[in-house]
């Protein structure tokens, strides 16, 4: 008996060890993975296809799970694709595990991307009549580079946009040509003015939107011959203003006009008021950032953000005043640009109609970012 017994417990030993160890193993979570590459880095999609597939060795997938940016864990069945729409602008994520028979989950797989959403502030512009002004230091109380005042005139109609150009706006841009979308310092982008753009990024926007629009292109982009200088419809260079159809940066006396109030010749010193805090973000008020576009009291003309905000690019290079009169004025050389408007740092006499700034066109700060114009015809 005990013989017996002997060989039945070595048989059993013998079948035990020729037998394969995967049926003794534990069960194991399922696998998945995506289908789809999805989204990555930077969208303007509003609504997107996420698609994956999961598996099981030893069992099968029975359901998939879902959240959003972090949220509870959504039963989705054993559909292997879910859309996603209405998220809100900013950083997202998208996550997706699955479930095997036994309940057991998979580790997740993770969409990350970024939504860019654009309102409707492209293409809103104030026509603005020709006529004549007195540009520079009326008051007499400003900076000697604001002197001396001369005659100007601007002898055609111009378009200027009701706002500075929005993050939002640039953002597209940033997207369409693979540009890297600047720095919002962390105060937020949407509705508020674009910031640390250097003005070759400012005209190359301008060039774009033309594009876009099928209007010629306004400048020489940098790194070309006679980089920087504006071009006619024909695509000749020019320091003709009104030959230059496509969209740019205004001249720094189509700047002073517009913000002045064209021909309603305001006389106050800052754009739409003779109390800044009505119509300008500075360094009373703005709390040391930019605020959006549009949220305070317009010029006569009906545009915004001319005084305080930020600064913002002209299409001239900077040159010291002369007392002559002039007629549709453009400063074709130099080394520094005009920006012109003062902005959220700055105290209330460096956000007059008539202060004056120059920066390096390869500069680019908190404080600047740029308005767009075009010729009327």
């Amino acid at each position: 008996m005990k013989l017996k017994l002997f060989f039945f417990a070595l048989f059993l030993s013998f079948v035990l060890f020729l037998t394969p160890s995967c049926i003794f193993r534990s069960n194991q979570p399922p696998l998945i993975e995506k289908e789809s590459s999805g989204p990555s880095g930077d969208t303007l999609d509003d609504c997107i296809t996420f698609e994956w597939l999961g598996y099981d060795d030893d069992g099968y997938v029975s359901l998939y799970q879902y959240r959003a940016d972090g949220g509870q864990w959504i039963d989705h069945g054993t559909k292997t694709s879910y859309t996603w729409c209405g998220y809100k602008e900013g950083d997202h994520t998208f996550e997706v595990r699955a479930k095997d028979d036994k309940g057991l989950a998979s580790e997740p797989i993770i969409w990350t991307f970024t939504f860019l959403s654009f309102e409707p502030y492209l293409g809103d512009f104030v026509f603005v009549s020709g006529g004549s002004f007195t540009m520079g230091d009326t008051w007499g109380d400003g900076l000697n580079i604001e002197k001396p005042t001369h005659p100007v005139e601007l002898a055609y109609d111009f378009f200027v946009g009701k706002h500075p150009v929005t993050f939002n706006e640039y953002n597209e841009f940033c997207v369409d040509k693979g540009a890297v979308i600047p720095s919002d310092e962390g105060w937020g982008m949407g509705s508020r003015p674009v910031i640390n753009v250097p003005w070759w990024m400012a005209i190359e926007y301008c060039n774009w939107l033309s594009e876009k629009d099928g209007l010629p292109s306004a400048y020489i982009t940098r790194c070309e011959v006679n980089e920087g200088q504006l071009l006619d419809s024909e695509g000749k260079v020019t320091t003709d203003i009104t030959e230059v159809l496509g969209y740019r940066l205004l001249t720094e006396a189509e700047w002073e006009y517009a913000s002045r109030g064209g021909e309603h010749n305001s006389e106050y010193k800052w754009s739409g008021s003779d109390n800044p805090s009505l119509v300008a973000w500075y360094d009373y008020n703005s709390n040391d950032k930019t605020h959006p576009v549009g949220q305070l009291e317009p010029n006569a003309l009906g545009i915004y953000d001319m005084s305080g905000n930020v600064l913002e690019w002209c299409t001239d290079f900077y040159s010291e005043y002369t007392a002559s009169q002039k007629t549709n004025p453009y400063v074709s050389s130099g080394t520094h640009r005009i920006c012109r408007g003062g902005c959220w740092a700055f105290p209330e006499e460096n956000i007059r109609v008539s202060y004056r700034f120059a920066a390096l066109p390869t500069d680019f700060a908190s404080l600047a970012g740029f308005r767009i114009g075009r010729i009327a015809q």
